[in-house]
C-alpha cells in the first residue's frame, strides 16, 4: 500500500490540530468548572462559570483560525516534489 507523502502529513497535522482543542477544551473545563456544583453523578453534566462560556468560546475561535490557516498553507504547498 502506497501512501503519498502529502496524506501523511495531512493525517498528522489532523491529528494533532484534534488533540490540541480536546486538550484546550477539557483545561478550560477544568479551569473554569463551578465549585458549586460539584457532582459524581454522570447523569447530570457538571456547569462551568460564565468566564468559562467565554472561554469555551475563544478556544472553539482559535481552533477554527487554526485550522483554517493550515489549511491554507498546507494547500500552498507542493508536495510533488521527489
Amino acid at each position: 500500500m502506497d501512501v503519498d507523502r502529502k496524506t501523511v502529513v495531512e493525517l498528522a497535522v489532523s491529528a494533532f490540530i484534534i488533540v490540541a482543542f480536546t486538550a484546550g477544551v477539557f483545561f478550560v473545563s477544568r479551569v473554569y468548572a463551578d465549585p458549586d456544583n460539584a457532582t459524581t453523578n454522570s447523569s447530570i453534566p457538571p456547569s462551568i462559570l460564565p468566564d468559562g462560556g467565554l472561554a469555551l468560546v475563544g478556544t472553539i475561535g482559535v481552533f477554527v483560525l487554526l485550522v483554517a490557516g493550515i489549511g491554507l498553507f498546507m494547500y500552498s504547498q507542493d508536495f510533488d516534489e521527489d
